[in-house]
């Protein structure tokens, strides 16, 4: 039953973020905002990290763990329920993103959409600033990134001011009411 509810859950989350606004072209993030997705990854090889991530959407709060590997020209996503079945593997080499879902994933998962909100949280900040459409990018040393519309801030990331793939992180996505908080740590040789 567990199982039927985060699915039911990541159902729900992958859904907020297609609104029927007028999107731009790419990842919609907000009304007016999105991402387009670099061609290749833009990730450093040599990145291991296992992920256990808490979501909330609107009043549901769900968890979900990734591992998450890294190497010249690819990086790939391994998405689950915590000591459960694999949800979905998300491969992107250069040019292209493909994903490998389980037949317990939900049809609304979106791979794309999951590693637009992986380059929130963890791109080099000239990469995001290239890829954002309809928005800016404003960062402080602190490891705070704003996503800035008009002035108002639609997306807030807090992420650790060192290593940004071992720590706490936080996306908080205001316009499609959802909060993701992940806990981070690199896997040691």
């Amino acid at each position: 039953m567990r199982n039927i509810a985060t699915l039911g859950f990541l159902v729900l989350l992958c859904g907020c973020v297609g609104a029927p606004t007028p999107a731009p072209v790419g990842e919609p993030l907000a009304p007016g905002v999105g991402l387009i997705l670099p061609d290749k990854p833009v990730f450093a090889a040599g990145i291991e990290v296992n992920q256990l991530v808490q979501a909330r959407f609107q009043e549901r709060h769900q968890m979900f763990q990734s591992f998450i590997e890294s190497g010249t020209n690819r990086f790939s996503i391994v998405m689950s329920v915590p000591s459960g079945p694999r949800i979905m593997k998300i491969n992107w080499f250069e040019g292209s993103v493909s994903a490998q879902k389980e037949p317990i994933a939900p049809d609304a998962l979106s791979p794309r959409r999951m590693l637009a909100d992986l380059l929130l949280v963890y791109a080099p900040a000239d990469v995001l600033r290239a890829a954002l459409k309809g928005a800016g990018l404003e960062e402080d040393v602190k490891g705070t990134r704003k996503i800035v519309k008009d002035g108002a801030s639609v997306i807030v990331v807090t992420r650790p001011s060192g290593d940004v793939w071992n720590g706490r992180s936080a996306l908080v996505n205001y316009a499609f009411d959802y909060e993701l908080n992940i806990q981070s740590q690199r896997v040691t040789p």
